[in-house]
């Protein structure tokens, strides 16, 4: 790999336009790359004074001692588009950002920057590789208290509207993707720049693409990922599969759940009353029949089948209420991910919003019979209760007792006989 020095920085911000073509001729808009060596001689914990819990192994703690002890780094730049003010100008901001001990690996952040005259929306990410032995000692000293982290700062620049905070899951995968091209024997300063500089493309580009292929299918693909069910894949190239399954995973409701889940544990921990949300469990294996069809992620996979430009669904069904999903995203300007991805996060928010009713008018209608009404009309109405009903039974927190187990057949029943929803 090159030297930094030896980088011959790429791209002039002055003579681009506000918007560029990727390979696929899509408009998007200018987006900008940095990545930077990080050097740092961090102390051991055996190194880090008197005044320290070294049994005191939580990550919160261990986080400080390594912010607040590192003081001696070096920052230099491998590979980047901007020019050299603009350069100069990140760099310092990110070395305030480091010297402050706020850049932990394993989750980037989001800042807005000035650079070159322009407030851009950076994301950065700390990329930890390797660490070395400081070899300069005296061999008849002691062992060295300190260490040589070889790691890097990966930095993404676009615009304030492309509202980078939506897609950090998506950059946080794509940075750390970065080390299999580090990490590679035949590494070259070029193949590192064309990962980079491909970032706007794959981790944030991928919503529109889906939009534009799916079109009326997308509701059935929304679908799927609601019920976190398996797709098999049949035809289609690379990046067409890779499309899918981000979309998939952004729409799906896993780690919503299980994130308020987690919180809600926590809860729980300081003794608080409040029940605790959905708990998916993957091993659960109740199956439904929407019209006639099962929909059991472990028994029928849904199938997406491609044929050139086309593709066909295989035991996938879909519903009203991701129907409309799907036309507000196909109503959307398909040029702005950002804009599709507020519009999923909408729709998840509110169908966490729509379990959260009915688990309320499940647990009151095991001794009301008219939250019992209330819960099948709820269920009519929401144009989810399929997706809504899976959940509840996954939910190892809800379907404790009898009682409930009771009340959700009931709910299945009258459901069933309106054609709607019947238990496999």
């Amino acid at each position: 790999m090159a030297a930094a020095s030896d980088v011959e920085l790429a791209g002039d911000s002055e003579g681009k336009a506000d918007v560029c073509f990727d390979d696929e001729h899509n408009v998007q808009p200018i987006n900008y790359f940095a990545l930077y060596t990080y050097h740092a001689n961090r102390p051991s914990i055996q190194d880090l004074g008197p005044d320290v819990d070294k049994n005191d192994s939580t990550v919160a703690n261990f986080l400080q001692r390594e912010a607040t002890s590192n003081r001696d780094f070096s920052l230099s730049v491998i590979a980047t588009d901007l020019v050299a003010e603009q350069e100069t100008e990140l760099r310092e901001f990110i070395f305030k950002r480091l010297s402050r001990g706020t850049v932990y690996g394993g989750s980037g952040n989001v800042n807005n920057v000035d650079v070159g005259n322009e407030v851009l929306s950076c994301y950065y990410y700390l990329l930890r590789q390797q660490t070395i032995p400081d070899t300069d000692l005296d061999p008849d000293e002691p062992p060295s208290v300190f260490y040589t982290s070889i790691e890097y700062v990966i930095c993404f620049l676009i615009g304030t509207s492309a509202a980078l905070e939506l897609f950090r899951p998506e950059l946080d995968a794509y940075s750390e993707g970065l080390l299999a091209v580090l990490d590679s024997e035949a590494k070259e300063l070029t193949q590192i720049q064309s990962y980079l500089a491909r970032w706007y493309h794959q981790a944030a580009a991928y919503a529109c693409r889906c939009t534009d292929r799916f079109q009326e299918d997308l509701s059935l693909l929304i679908h799927t990922a609601l019920l976190d069910d398996k797709i098999n894949f049949i035809g289609g190239d690379e990046e067409v599969v890779s499309d899918v399954m981000k979309f998939v995973q952004v729409c799906s409701l896993s780690d919503l759940l299980q994130h308020m889940s987690d919180s809600d544990s926590n809860s729980q921990g300081t003794n608080s009353s409040e029940p605790t949300l959905i708990d998916l469990d993957s091993r659960a294996g109740v199956s439904y029949q929407i019209e006639g069809r099962s929909v059991n992620n472990s028994l029928r996979p849904v199938q997406l089948v491609f044929d050139g430009e086309t593709q066909q669904f295989q035991n996938a069904e879909s519903s009203p209420f991701c129907e409309e999903w799907s036309r507000l995203l196909l109503a959307s300007s398909r040029e702005n991910p950002a804009s599709l991805r507020q519009i999923i996060e909408d729709f998840k928010l509110r169908t966490i919003q729509d379990l959260n009713t009915l688990k309320r008018l499940v647990r009151q209608a095991e001794s009301d019979h008219y939250a019992l009404y209330r819960a099948f009309a709820f269920l009519r109405d929401c144009g989810n209760g399929g997706v809504l009903l899976r959940h509840i039974w996954k939910d190892e927190n809800t379907v404790t007792s009898q009682d409930t187990q009771s009340v959700l057949h009931v709910l299945e029943e009258f459901i069933s006989s309106n054609g709607t929803l019947t238990r496999a």
